[in-house]
C-alpha cells in the first residue's frame, strides 16, 4: 500500500461527539491589537512564501494568530507582540513539511530540515532564501531581548525538536510505519511543539523555571496538555488532513494500526481527550503541592490550562478546518462530511467547483 494513497471515500460522514472542558476561558485584554500587529507582520512573509496575496490572506483568515490572545492571555504587557508574531511562524513550519513538491521527497525534506536547524541555531538566512526560513528567524529575534538566557535556549530548543518531529513523521509515513497508542502519543506532543510552546509560556510569563523546567510533575503537566491539543486537533483537522495527503492524525493512526472503523476511532480520540484534561488537573494539583509557595510555578501551571481552552475555541471556528467559507462561529457537535478541501497552498485556480 502506498503511505500517500490513504484515504477515506468522499461522502463518508462520522459525527463529532461533544467535547467539553472544565477549565476557564481567558483572553489577553489587548487582542485585537495584537492579532491585527501579527496579520501585520506575517503578511509580507506570507506572500513571499505563497507568492500570491490570495493564499496569504487565506493563511491569515484562519485565524490562528489568535491563538496567542487565548493561549497566553496573561503575557506581559512588554513582550505581548513579540508572543503573537510567533504563532503565525508555528503553524507555517508545520506547513512547509506538507509543501507541494516536498511531501514525500525524503531528500528534500532533509535538506529543507537542515535549513531550518541553521535558523534555529541563528544563523539568518541568505536574503534569497525561502521567505518562512526568514519569517521564523525574525520572530525568534524579536524574542531575544525579552528572554532569560535559559528560556531563550528553551525556545531554540523547541523549535528544533519540533523540526525534528516533523522530519521522523515523514520517515515513518514513507516507510508505512504505524504504532501503538503510547509510541504515538510520544511522537504527537513533539509534532505539536511540546518543548517550544511550553518555553513560550515561561517567556509569556517573565519567569524562567530554570532545573524545574525538567521536572517529573512539570513535564508530566507538560504532555497531558499538549497530548490534549493534539486530539482537539485531530477531531477537527481530519477532513483538512486529508485534502492535504497528510497522516499525522490519531483517528487516522487508529484506523491503520488497530483496524478500528472511523466513527470508533473518532470516538476513543474524544474520550481520550477528556481524559488527558483530567490527567492534567490530577499532575497539577500534585504539583501544586509540591512546589507550595513557588509563584512561578502556580502560574506556569495554570497557564497551562489556558493551552487547552485556547486550543479547543481555535479547533472550533477556524476556516483552516471547517473550509474557506466558514464564518468562524464555534462548530457544534454533529455530523461531518468528508469532502475534499482547498488546502493553504491550493491555488485558487485548482479550487473544484
Amino acid at each position: 500500500m502506498d503511505p500517500y494513497d490513504f484515504t477515506i471515500p468522499a461522502g463518508t460522514v462520522f459525527r463529532i461527539p461533544e467535547i467539553h472542558t472544565g477549565l476557564p476561558d481567558a483572553c489577553h485584554p489587548c487582542c485585537t491589537e495584537l492579532d491585527e500587529q501579527a496579520h501585520a507582520f506575517a503578511r509580507p512573509y506570507l506572500v513571499g512564501y505563497f507568492g500570491d496575496e490570495d493564499r496569504a490572506d487565506r493563511f491569515l483568515e484562519q485565524g490562528h494568530a489568535h491563538y496567542a490572545c487565548l493561549g497566553y492571555p496573561q503575557t506581559l504587557d512588554d513582550r505581548a507582540q513579540a508572543v503573537a508574531n510567533s504563532i503565525l511562524p508555528a503553524t507555517l513550519l508545520d506547513d512547509t513539511f506538507s509543501k507541494p513538491g516536498l511531501q514525500g521527497d525524503l531528500a528534500a525534506l532533509r535538506s529543507h530540515h537542515a535549513r531550518w536547524s541553521a535558523v534555529f541555531a541563528g544563523e539568518r538566512p541568505p536574503q534569497d532564501a525561502d521567505p518562512a526560513y526568514h519569517f521564523v528567524y525574525d520572530s525568534i529575534q524579536a524574542c531575544l531581548p525579552f528572554a532569560a538566557p535559559g528560556v531563550a535556549r528553551r525556545l531554540r530548543d523547541g523549535w528544533q525538536d519540533a523540526a525534528d518531529a516533523f522530519l521522523d513523521e515523514a520517515v515513518h509515513r514513507h516507510h508505512d510505519d504505524t504504532a501503538d497508542l503510547d509510541t504515538y502519543a510520544d511522537r504527537r506532543v513533539r509534532v505539536h511543539f511540546r518543548v517550544w510552546a511550553c518555553a513560550l509560556l515561561e517567556f509569556s510569563l517573565g519567569i524562567d523555571l530554570g532545573p524545574l523546567a525538567d521536572h517529573p510533575l512539570i513535564r508530566s503537566a507538560q504532555y497531558h496538555v499538549i497530548w490534549n491539543l493534539a486530539l482537539a486537533n485531530d477531531c477537527y483537522s481530519l477532513v483538512k488532513e486529508l485534502s492535504a495527503h497528510e497522516a499525522t492524525n490519531t483517528i487516522i493512526e487508529l484506523m491503520r494500526h488497530d483496524g478500528l472503523d472511523l466513527q470508533t476511532a473518532v470516538d476513543k480520540v474524544v474520550d481520550l481527550l477528556h481524559r488527558t484534561e483530567q490527567d492534567y488537573l490530577r499532575v497539577r494539583d500534585e504539583a501544586r503541592t509540591t512546589f507550595a509557595g513557588n509563584a512561578d510555578v502556580a502560574a506556569y501551571l495554570d497557564g497551562l490550562g489556558y493551552f487547552i481552552t485556547g486550543n479547543l475555541r481555535i479547533m472550533q471556528s477556524s476556516s483552516r478546518y471547517h473550509g474557506l467559507d466558514h464564518d468562524g462561529s464555534r462548530v457544534l457537535p454533529g455530523p461531518v462530511i468528508i469532502t475534499s478541501m482547498p488546502t493553504v497552498h491550493t491555488p485558487r485556480e485548482q479550487f473544484r467547483p
